[in-house]
């Protein structure tokens, strides 16, 4: 009896395992690119950067099992490589650039920053590439050239509320979208 329960459990944790596995992958691989150009962003040569996520991807994978699955893992592996950064700078004697904490610390804050504003501009994209012609018509003439609402509205015939209501509703609608494009990644 206690052999079929030792080899149930091990089935379980392999399970468990390969589980835990998929999602570190499926997380990963979302990101990698990104988490790479944080690296760089904060380092002076290319092949620091490389050697550098090379470690972080080894951290992160040894560190998922205390990763919060509710967190965002973009953020999470950004904070791991924020301090495999400082650590490469304090131990590395070949560089001769030298930044400061402070200085690191206000990088690694302002790519942060920026990478989520990459993010959504990126979804923001695609998402316009999805409405139909028209509609993409209409917001990049108010929004992309500036005209105003009226002249618009009187190029095509319409009254500047029915312009006005239109606009809201694509803007709903893309926003609707770039929610669940961001909630996907």
């Amino acid at each position: 009896m206690g052999r079929k329960q030792d080899v149930m459990a091990a089935d379980r944790a392999a399970v468990s395992s390969r589980t835990e596995t998929e999602e570190f992958v499926a997380q990963f691989s979302r990101c990698h690119e990104r988490l790479f150009g944080y690296i760089y962003s904060l380092v002076p040569h290319e092949q620091d950067a490389r050697d550098i996520f090379q470690r972080v991807s080894l951290l992160l994978w040894r560190k998922y099992s205390s990763f919060d699955a509710e967190a965002d893992f973009f953020a999470w592996a950004c904070g791991v490589a924020y301090y495999e950064v400082r650590n490469f700078f304090r131990v590395s004697a070949r560089s001769r650039l030298k930044f400061n904490d402070e200085l690191l610390n206000t990088l690694a804050v302002e790519k942060a920053r920026r990478g989520s504003e990459d993010r959504r501009l990126e979804a923001l994209q695609e998402c316009l590439k999805e409405l139909p012609s028209a509609e993409r018509k209409l917001l990049m003439e108010v929004y992309g050239d500036g005209r105003p609402i009226h002249e618009v509205a009187n190029e095509c015939g319409k009254a500047v509320q029915t312009v006005y209501n239109r606009l809201n509703l694509i803007r709903r609608k893309l926003y609707a979208r770039m929610q669940r494009a961001l909630t996907e990644n």
